[in-house]
């Protein structure tokens, strides 16, 4: 566990202020490596010009930023069958691939989306299909880049899928692509079960690319500092130590006095 310079936070932190200015803010609190958010407000960053992204990018390079994307969920849907969502989805995380290759991103994150009932095996066996189906051009896309498209486990709502990492690892195992992999959201896993957050990682980790931290008490992803919910955080730590995971570590909490006091805690841990 490092510094602010080596851990990412996620502008989910300042989500109240314009990209731009929530940007300005992470960096002059002292984090060099920053997670957009491209939901609500911070999706205008996909809407930008090329020219202004030309700039964005420019600016980081001259600060020493380093970035990852988390792609938009609101209207985004890998799940879906054949039709105009799903042709729109695609578009959308074509749009997302290239943008994050353009900024040198670590990588991009993406949710897979919404099935119509996620406790009819058969419903999350057709999603699981669709989905893997939905990144192959998207991994062929970054081919030959150092940017990785990560899938993201999900709190446990009624219709989403990868509430389970079974269907995440399902899809990466059928694509067997280096350039697809896991972001791990330790909070979301955490609202399944007791015991679920520790049990999900070691199943992710053959596929695990970087680890979204946050806390709660098992009831809603409040995004809490670390320590301030019930995740077994010592735990998982110590496996992730015992394991030598090398991934990235991405904060994602609703302010960054939280982020400072998560970072903190973790280093302690």
């Amino acid at each position: 566990m490092g510094e602010r310079g080596s851990v990412t936070i996620s502008t989910y932190a300042l989500f109240d202020q314009p990209l731009e200015q929530a940007v300005r803010q992470i960096i002059e609190d002292g984090w060099k490596s920053i997670e957009i958010m491209c939901e609500a407000g911070h999706s205008e960053l996909l809407r930008w010009p090329k020219e202004k992204q030309k700039e964005f990018k420019q600016a980081g390079i001259e600060q020493g930023i380093t970035w990852s994307i988390h792609a938009p969920i609101e209207g985004c849907n890998p799940a879906a069958e054949s039709g105009k969502l799903r042709d729109q989805s695609l578009e959308m995380m074509k749009r997302c691939l290239e943008l994050a290759v353009e900024l040198d991103s670590a990588h991009v994150v993406m949710h897979a989306g919404e099935v119509h009932d996620r406790l009819d095996e058969a419903e999350r066996a057709r999603g699981v299909e669709q989905v893997q189906r939905f990144v192959e051009p998207l991994v062929s896309q970054l081919s030959g880049t150092e940017t990785v498209l990560t899938l993201e486990n999900v709190p446990p709502y009624p219709k989403v899928l990868g509430w389970t990492v079974s269907d995440l690892v399902e899809i990466c195992a059928r694509t067997d692509s280096q350039q697809l992999g896991i972001v791990y959201d330790v909070g979301h896993a955490h609202l399944i079960r007791e015991g679920y957050a520790l049990e999900a990682l070691q199943e992710v980790f053959p596929y695990l690319m970087g680890l979204h931290l946050s806390d709660n008490h098992g009831l809603k992803d409040d995004h809490l500092a670390v320590g301030e919910g019930s995740i077994p955080y010592s735990a998982i730590l110590a496996w992730l130590k015992e394991n030598k995971y090398a991934g990235s570590w991405v904060l994602e909490t609703t302010s960054l006095a939280d982020a400072r006091l998560s970072l903190q805690r973790l280093k302690e841990l």
